[in-house]
């Protein structure tokens, strides 16, 4: 909500937004956000508060959340929310994850320079779309699936040198770190053939 709504607390039409800076915010968590490529930590307070539509009987909550800009970012939500901080956060995270798919397509298009690229026919751009969405798959999806690639994107993590840690959306952090890679041990990636398993060898030391 953007703050202009009416809503019912104990039985008085309030604004939202008046509700939401006299709500109390009795948890906290900080969040590390990427914002147009720099992390950026965010020390957050939330809280809730039980409220009604007017002209409604259907119980709702608004969950309140301080850190992020000047105004508190406000969530009307029919989910019932217990006394406990996990109910809170489980609407908040919810939440955010908008963040998160915003912030994928910003990555794809800066990291792989994706508005430079010509194609002649659109056909080409689709195939050229098929196989950027493939290795964005890779870096999301299997390299937290296999044990062994779990331990090299660890290292890779590792040499990204994050001053806050590693943020949820981690895509900038393994580039930055498979770049500070490459860069300390020029031409030393190769590939080690195995039976039926070829891998890279990144050397590590």
């Amino acid at each position: 909500m953007v703050g202009t709504r009416d809503l019912i607390y104990q039985e008085e039409v309030v604004k939202s937004l008046w509700l939401a800076f006299a709500c109390r915010l009795p948890y906290q968590k900080s969040i590390i956000r990427i914002i147009d490529g720099e992390e950026v930590m965010h020390n957050l307070r939330f809280g809730h508060v039980k409220v009604q539509l007017p002209g409604m009987d259907t119980p709702l909550n608004m969950v309140v959340v301080r850190g992020i800009s000047a105004k508190p970012m406000m969530l009307l939500t029919t989910l019932d929310i217990g006394n406990g901080e996990k109910d809170v956060w489980f609407v908040v995270q919810a939440y955010l994850k908008r963040w998160s798919a915003e912030e994928t397509i910003r990555f794809i298009k800066q990291t792989y320079d994706l508005e430079n690229i010509r194609v002649l026919k659109y056909a080409r751009l689709q195939n050229m779309m098929a196989l950027l969405l493939a290795v964005f798959y890779f870096a999301a999806v299997v390299l937290d699936q296999n044990k062994k690639l779990t331990i090299m994107t660890g290292h890779i993590l590792k040499s990204a040198k994050r001053v806050f840690g590693i943020p949820d959306f981690k895509y900038y952090a393994l580039g930055d770190g498979l770049s500070n890679i490459f860069s300390r041990f020029p031409g030393q990636l190769k590939m080690q053939a195995e039976i039926h398993h070829p891998q890279l060898s990144f050397g590590f030391g």
